[in-house]
């Protein structure tokens, strides 16, 4: 074993993050230091600050674990792509994505019936945007994929506008426009994926003045 799985502090419900407050985790942070073969795995680092993870990270909360904020974004971007099927190839030929999901997640309830309560709106708003994500388990149901592959066929076979996509996928826009980013549907939808997992990573990185300064410092 090399990794204690801890709560630091942070957490996430339906509609809310409980952010991490490190005086508050002061004393988990210290008592690793006397632990020489033992490192930290935060539990549910999900929709945390980029400013909060590098806080994790230099409190020795060394592995973020990370699961719904991947596959909220995933779902942000293949609706973004569902709204924009509609508009631009029109409510006949458009896969109607949302419309499959939602019927599949009615019709086979066992994976989020026992989490989303309140009336049948509240329900809806829960099974759509919840960040527990418990959409998630729906994804590989033969109906959705094949609704998802029709999303997909439907955006190559007449591509998306710059202006269309900005509306709804902004920042894969940008991308795409200053050259960074394909034209094929599939790259916007990782690509907003891995928007999540930058905030991750950049926190795990030391800053370039960081490794400047130790080096002169090896050198001295």
């Amino acid at each position: 074993m090399i990794a204690l799985v801890v709560q630091p502090g942070v957490e996430f419900d339906h509609h809310s993050v409980v952010h991490y407050q490190p005086e508050k985790a002061q004393a988990l942070s210290q008592f690793i230091e006397s632990q020489p073969h033992m490192i930290y795995e935060a539990h549910s680092t999900d929709y945390q600050t980029p400013h909060a993870y590098r806080e994790l990270v230099r409190d020795h909360f060394a592995i973020l674990k990370v699961g719904p904020a991947l596959t909220f974004a995933l779902r942000e971007a293949l609706f973004a792509l569902d709204r924009i099927d509609r508009e631009w190839n029109g409510e006949l030929k458009a896969a109607h994505l949302r419309d499959t999901l939602e019927q599949v997640m009615r019709e086979q309830p066992q994976q989020w019936n026992r989490y989303y309560h309140g009336s049948p709106h509240q329900q809806f708003i829960d099974r759509q945007y919840s960040l527990s994500d418990r959409v998630r388990y729906y994804w590989p149901h033969p109906q959705v994929q094949q609704a998802v592959d029709l999303l997909m066929n439907n955006l190559r076979s007449h591509p998306v506008p710059m202006a269309l996509l900005s509306q709804y996928l902004p920042e894969q826009a940008q991308a795409l426009n200053a050259g960074t980013l394909g034209q094929d549907p599939q790259q916007w939808v990782l690509d907003k994926i891995q928007r999540v997992l930058l905030s991750y990573a950049e926190a795990c990185e030391p800053k370039a003045e960081t490794i400047q300064s130790q080096a002169q410092g090896a050198l001295a």
